[in-house]
């Protein structure tokens, strides 16, 4: 969900070259939830291989991936550690949602209404540890470096770009800006269309504010930590509030303010990671996708030995002919 002010924050429309040579950052909750809403049948059921179980992610993954290495993007994936206890109650809300959703979905599946089956199936998303652990091993196997970050994800990625590891923070939320990124785009799909670049100086330049007050509006409008904010508080009156210096007549409102402002202020991130790309594993990434997520064999063989030249692999470490 994220911290909804969209409409202050001003956005630069980019083409894909933008990024060429760039390390990005992704956040891969925010990107792995878009895959499991997007990547359906036609009845609006997700990908499952032959044991029912769910493989949109790594289709979502694999080929991401691929189309970020083929237009010359080094891809970081940052996975959320342990939340703060302050967002169980979104998380709660967000659980209730979901299973709303499905039993819409059920409902509309029983009377064979596609269109409302489509539309309740992308709200039903449900992401198990499996599934995690598993987008993990897909990454560890196609010798792409991720991240478990101690905390928070965007947290994390915004630390990349802050340390100089990483350009941007590939997201579809704001957050990242309020943990100090300089860099966020929105949008990166194979269509190339529509990808905006969110900077982090523009944005409290046009707005006249500091990152400290843009958290304090933030808080004023509701994030994670305090969803739905203060009540009567939207975008354009909480940044009216803040810029009059009128926060502090509305902190004893808000509830764990200084606990919310330390989760901003003081993220709990590492500087102990890996970035390095490394040497695809062929032959056990054929394995997992094929033989364990029934992935169609012609379409993943050719596009695993086009992750191996994207990475410079010379010299594979195993032979794909077995397989063909």
């Amino acid at each position: 969900m994220g911290v909804q002010f969209g409409d202050l924050i001003p956005k630069k429309e980019i083409s894909l070259k933008f990024l060429k040579n760039k390390t990005v950052a992704i956040d891969a909750m925010n990107v792995i939830y878009q895959f499991l809403s997007s990547i359906r049948l036609r009845d609006g059921s997700p990908l499952k291989n032959k044991n029912g179980e769910i493989t949109s992610t790594y289709n979502g993954i694999f080929y991401k991936t691929i189309y970020m290495l083929e237009n010359e993007m080094t891809p970081i994936w940052v996975f959320d550690g342990k939340s703060h206890d302050l967002k169980e109650k979104t998380k709660e809300e967000r659980r209730k949602s979901r299973n709303g959703a499905l039993d819409s979905y059920l409902e509309a599946k029983e009377q064979n209404n596609l269109e409302e089956m489509q539309k309740y199936a992308k709200r039903a998303n449900f992401l198990d540890k499996k599934i995690i652990d598993n987008s993990k091993k897909l990454l560890e196997l196609m010798g792409i470096p991720y991240i478990d970050a101690p905390s928070e994800g965007e947290a994390q990625c915004a630390e990349l770009v802050k340390a100089n590891d990483a350009f941007c923070v590939i997201s579809q939320d704001y957050d990242s800006i309020l943990y100090g990124a300089e860099n966020v785009v929105k949008n990166i799909t194979s269509s190339n269309k529509d990808i905006e670049l969110i900077e982090l100086e523009k944005t409290l330049s046009e707005l006249n504010v500091s990152l400290d007050q843009l958290i304090d509006v933030a808080i004023l409008i509701g994030t994670d930590y305090n969803p739905g904010g203060l009540k009567g508080f939207g975008p354009k009156k909480a940044i009216d509030t803040v810029k009059k210096g009128q926060m502090v007549k509305y902190i004893s409102e808000i509830e764990n303010y200084s606990e919310i402002r330390k989760i901003f202020d003081e993220p709990n991130v590492t500087s102990e990671y890996d970035t390095l790309l490394k040497i695809p594993k062929k032959e056990e990434l054929a394995e997992f996708l094929i033989e364990e997520n029934d992935f169609s064999k012609d379409r993943v063989l050719p596009n695993i030995e086009k992750i191996s030249n994207l990475l410079g692999n010379k010299k594979s470490q195993k032979s794909l002919e077995a397989w063909f």
